[in-house]
């Protein structure tokens, strides 16, 4: 039998002969709950008595055996079960007697240096936590410079930026900074005005400081392009200037999984051609407006150059397990996202793509004449799921095509859109464990 997935490669680099048998047993427990006995039975290739005596702990999970079993584990779980002590032990990280393992920590930071995402998450991590040190650390107070919107700026960011603002755009930006920017200097003073949630500006009104602080890396790294910071400071500035937060919450409204499995049930013996639909947006998160596009557009051989990437996308792309198909367009100067779906699902998408009716005759079906969830439920459910299996991260949102809610440059993406990969898998087996597909 083969494993759920190859994409769980990462126990590769585990000692094993650092997982005493407790936790073997306790590893092999949590699989049997997670996929039944019978199945593990299958995939260790041994008889009913060998795997009753296992679980019964009479004899050894052996290293093979427990290979086989870490096949069926995210590195999430594997930390469940574990505890975030006993993981880093078995990575060699914490040492038997408590210590940390230095040699390996300054490795792993020296690749961060090659990995963008890697160098991301330290970022992150190290902003969120350690704010105050980074300041006193860098000593940002040096700066002072005067901040004045200037033609050169308006250009940058219209046509040099890497992700042009639109003009409407433009003219929020010029009327943010007018009344709350220009003029001052750029100086402890104003950073530490901005850590606040409001600031009172030029004109008397308040304002979020969550637009400012945009404009003001906007403005950091246009002085950085035209020479007047230098690299050290440019970095620095970026680490103490927060940027805007775009997350919204997802709806409310309690969605129950038995409704969502009857409407998927209902569709799927009434309606095939919505059945399709419902699944792809059950298993993409994506919306359903841009589901219906993608499949009145649907053209699987295209390829095509995305200028921000600086290289050619095939518009669909099929792994072992699933699939994505690129939604942006060739002219596109802002990030697009891919609608991730099952492999299997391709057969039904080209079988029933042309004959999908429009937005409204299907929630007319629907809501209307089958009583059903609405597919904009099915995409809050969808978004609830897989945030709970995958985490609230960037590759979460980088799936869903939450692109607001993430700073995401050319090499960044591809390591995201890889990272994508590896972890959906997770998310296909729980909506299969939830009985919905």
């Amino acid at each position: 039998m083969n494993s759920v997935s190859e994409g769980f490669a990462w126990y590769k680099e585990l000692d094993l002969s650092k997982i005493d048998d407790e936790d073997r047993y306790r590893l092999l427990e949590h699989v049997v709950e997670k996929i039944g006995r019978h199945r593990v039975q299958e995939a260790l290739s041994i008889s009913r008595s060998n795997m009753w005596r296992l679980l019964k702990r009479q004899i050894r999970l052996n290293d093979d055996k427990l290979r086989i079993i870490l096949d069926f584990l995210s590195p999430e779980e594997l930390q469940d079960v574990l505890g975030s002590r006993r993981l880093l032990e078995s990575l060699g990280i914490i040492r038997r007697d408590g210590t940390v393992n230095y040699p390996i920590i300054i490795e792993i930071l020296k690749e961060a240096s090659s990995d963008e995402y890697l160098k991301q998450l330290i970022i992150r991590f190290v902003v969120e936590n350690f704010r105050e040190d980074l300041k006193r650390f860098m000593g940002y107070s040096v700066m002072n410079i005067e901040l004045r919107w200037s033609e050169d700026f308006e250009k940058w960011l219209t046509e040099r930026k890497s992700k042009p603002i639109s003009k409407r755009t433009l003219r929020d930006y010029k009327s943010v900074f007018t009344d709350c920017l220009e003029g001052r200097r750029l100086s402890n003073e104003l950073l530490k005005q901005l850590e606040k949630r409001i600031i009172i500006c030029n004109s008397g009104k308040e304002r979020s400081t969550s637009w400012i602080r945009q404009i003001l890396r906007h403005y950091v790294r246009y002085l950085y392009a035209f020479g007047q910071l230098d690299w050290d400071d440019y970095s620095r500035l970026l680490l103490v200037i927060p940027g805007r937060r775009y997350g919204r919450k997802l709806s409310q409204k309690p969605i129950r999984a038995d409704d969502v499995l009857k409407t998927i049930k209902t569709v799927r013996e009434r309606r095939p051609d919505i059945y399709t639909l419902y699944l792809i947006i059950l298993f993409s998160g994506i919306r359903f407006e841009h589901v219906l596009n993608a499949l009145k557009t649907w053209s699987p051989d295209e390829e095509l150059y995305v200028s921000y990437l600086s290289r050619n996308i095939k518009r669909l792309e099929c792994l072992e397990t699933h699939c994505k198909y690129y939604l942006g367009k060739e002219r596109d100067i802002k990030p697009a996202g891919f609608m991730f779906f099952p492999r299997n699902l391709l057969q039904l998408i080209e079988e029933y793509r042309n004959k999908i009716p429009n937005k409204r005759r299907i929630e007319k079906v629907a809501i209307d004449k089958l009583g059903l969830l609405p597919p904009s439920l099915i995409r809050t459910f969808a978004l609830r799921e897989m945030k709970n299996a995958l985490g609230d991260n960037d590759v979460y949102r980088f799936i869903v095509g939450k692109f607001g809610e993430l700073t995401v440059s050319a090499r960044h993406y591809m390591d995201l859109l890889k990272e994508a990969d590896n972890v959906y898998v997770k998310y296909m087996m729980h909506i299969r464990t939830l009985g919905l597909f």
